[in-house]
């Protein structure tokens, strides 16, 4: 394309040697070839630091910013100080795109004089792979539509909840192009995961409140390296539920001056239920531990006051009673709950491997 804008790749690399050269392979050879990637090494114990400078050394659009460790959220943040690209998006160093990725988003990006592009992405298994397609065809999103769109990253509404387990589906910092001057000018940051358990969301919360439109198209451009199938239910600790109160802490005070988040806000709360509970229901305390863990969720009252707000005639009729048993303090018809639940995304799991 004519007068084509330069795009900034930020990648933050830690402990990725097996899976690093087909995440830059996918990137050095994009049909789109304006590009600045920007490859931040984490501190990384392995050789990726080698292959890095090997790759630097191949293509000069490659730059390397070396670190002391300091997890994914502040090598993002310092890969995002260094760019110079007009557009920005980010890719995570064990996964990959397609090779058209970045010309269809920009693109997309500058035919509609949008404030930010997404797309689809596929989960990633050792011999199969799982499309999830959260946007069937093109769309753009302005203002009416682009207020659904918000209301859609903060939380799922109306008939959204007839399939609750998808309430993460669009929060992700990679698969979307951003304008590097929103994030830039306005000093969006990503938040360190100790304090808040998971940086994407509250990310993006923050920059669209300050975008007014986007575009979305239907292709599954992200692969998602799924290596652990059960990362769902990986070990539940005490701090977590502190950090998830701290992550909503500082969601809330970014949707407390737009009305028409209140109802999504809310419904994240409630909805949190299922990730927390999980993590409880998997781990190795014992049942009067676990069912302790619970009930200090399903008891606080900003729960109990996400649980009576929510909108239960839409969910499906399992959802259904694992909320109204939340809504209840059933904390141990809850934790069967979970147990079937758990065993379900174990077989499911074992299938897609």
């Amino acid at each position: 394309m004519t007068n084509s804008p330069l795009v900034s790749v930020i990648i933050p690399v830690y402990n990725v040697e097996p899976y690093l050269r087909q995440c830059l392979d996918s990137v050095v050879n994009q049909t789109y070839k304006n590009l600045e990637i920007v490859c931040v090494n984490d501190g990384s114990p392995d050789r990726s630091i080698d292959i890095l400078e090997e790759y630097a050394h191949r293509d000069n659009r490659l730059h390397v910013i070396s670190i002391e460790n300091q997890g994914l959220s502040g090598a993002r943040n310092v890969g995002t100080a260094a760019c110079n690209g007009e557009y920005l998006m980010y890719l995570d160093s064990d996964d990959w795109v397609d090779l058209d990725t970045v010309e269809k988003a920009i693109t997309a990006m500058t035919d509609n004089s949008v404030d930010l592009v997404l797309w689809n992405y596929s989960k990633e298994y050792t011999s199969s792979s799982q499309p999830v397609k959260v946007f069937n065809h093109e769309e753009l999103f302005t203002a009416e539509k682009y207020i659904r769109l918000h209301q859609r990253l903060v939380g799922l509404t109306g008939d959204q909840l007839k399939h609750p387990e998808q309430c993460d589906s669009i929060s992700t910092a990679w698969g979307k192009l951003y304008k590097t001057s929103i994030i830039q000018s306005n000093n969006i940051q990503f938040v360190d995961t100790r304090l808040i358990g998971t940086e994407d969301l509250l990310f993006n919360a923050e920059v669209f409140n300050y975008c007014t439109s986007a575009f979305a198209l239907p292709d599954c451009f992200n692969h998602y390296r799924k290596s652990n199938a059960n990362s769902l239910t990986k070990q539940y600790r005490p701090q977590f539920f502190q950090q998830w109160t701290e992550l909503q802490r500082r969601l809330k005070i970014l949707c407390e001056e737009r009305d028409y988040l209140q109802q999504s806000f809310s419904n994240r709360v409630a909805l949190s239920t299922i990730g927390i509970g999980l993590r409880i229901a998997s781990s190795s305390s014992s049942i009067p531990a676990k069912i302790k863990a619970l009930k200090d969720v399903i008891n606080t009252p900003r729960y109990q006051d996400a649980y009576a707000n929510l909108e239960m005639r839409y969910l499906p009729a399992h959802w259904k009673a694992f909320f109204l048993c939340a809504k209840y303090k059933m904390s141990r018809s809850l934790l069967c709950l979970l147990w079937i639940m758990r065993k379900i995304i174990n077989r499911n799991s074992k299938q897609s491997v």
